[in-house]
């Protein structure tokens, strides 16, 4: 009896551990199946690349608090490991959040700075061979001007499956998206430059991997600090979606809002599908 007791207690004592050990190796794959190109497997704890190196997943540190560390504007890119970057889930697909029903955490909005440095680029020179225009549908003059992103992981592509699906809609749903995709005062895609607000971290847009599909501030929570929280969107279900198809999450799924941003972060859709599972 002493000893059914005893494996019972060792037993419960193991299998948190056994359940964080194949969490890690879950959120490894989640990177490996989303860029190919660059990384080979896991092991030792580390990312292996094509290449032969071994990129850290997690730092070990349990005790971050990623609520506050994700508003705190002294913490750069170094605090976060690639492990932390896939600590919230986001649930592409799922209803839009509403002013009742506001998103809970900031799912993609850290970034795995060296994961991003060695695919990307380190420097904005190294960034900027790999940039390339992409035509968009947002001008609001008879020629469309394009956006620039990245080559790299096919971001380039994967935006223009976005602007080809914007172009096919309905004459209704364009109608919708007028001021908000089509016709808008200004939109942006690569700049180098740091996180607005956040001076030590690198903006997604500095790789090359994220756009602004308008400039309407109105929409963004840093243009809200010191007011009571509220959650504001114009952004429509069916927009989201067509994003979410073709590996880009939407800043709309944040707590800290930024409903005009879209960024390519394919490791962190497939953080919440099966399709994350290590391959047998």
């Amino acid at each position: 009896m002493r000893r059914y007791i005893l494996f019972l207690v060792l037993g419960f004592c193991i299998c948190p551990a056994i359940y964080a050990d194949n969490d890690i190796v879950r959120k490894a794959y989640c990177y490996i199946k989303a860029y190919p190109d660059f990384f080979i497997g896991y092991t030792n704890g580390c990312l292996v690349t094509k290449d032969g190196h071994e990129i850290p997943f997690d730092d070990g540190i349990k005790s971050k608090d990623y609520d506050k560390m994700i508003i705190d504007k002294r913490i750069g890119d170094k605090a976060f490991d690639p492990e932390d970057a896939l600590y919230w889930s986001y649930h592409a697909g799922s209803k839009i959040p509403t002013v009742d029903n506001p998103p809970i955490g900031d799912p993609g909005r850290i970034r795995p700075g060296e994961i991003f440095t060695y695919m990307y680029g380190s420097s904005k020179s190294e960034r900027m061979k790999k940039i390339r225009s992409v035509q968009w549908v947002g001008s609001s003059g008879k020629n469309e001007k394009p956006i620039y992103m990245t080559t790299v992981n096919g971001v380039d592509k994967a935006l223009e499956e976005v602007a080809r699906e914007l172009k096919n809609l309905p004459e209704e749903r364009k109608k919708n998206l007028e001021g908000i995709i089509f016709n808008v005062g200004g939109y942006s895609g690569y700049y180098d430059r740091p996180v607005r607000d956040y001076p030590r971290r690198t903006s997604a847009h500095a790789y090359g991997i994220a756009v602004d599909v308008n400039r309407d501030y109105e929409y963004y929570i840093g243009q809200h600090r010191g007011e009571p929280y509220r959650y504001r969107n114009k952004m429509p279900q069916y927009l989201v979606d067509i994003f979410e198809r073709h590996g880009f999450i939407w800043g709309g799924r944040w707590h800290d809002y930024d409903n005009m941003h879209f960024e390519y972060r394919p490791e962190v859709l497939l953080n919440d599908s099966d399709d994350s599972q290590p391959i047998e």
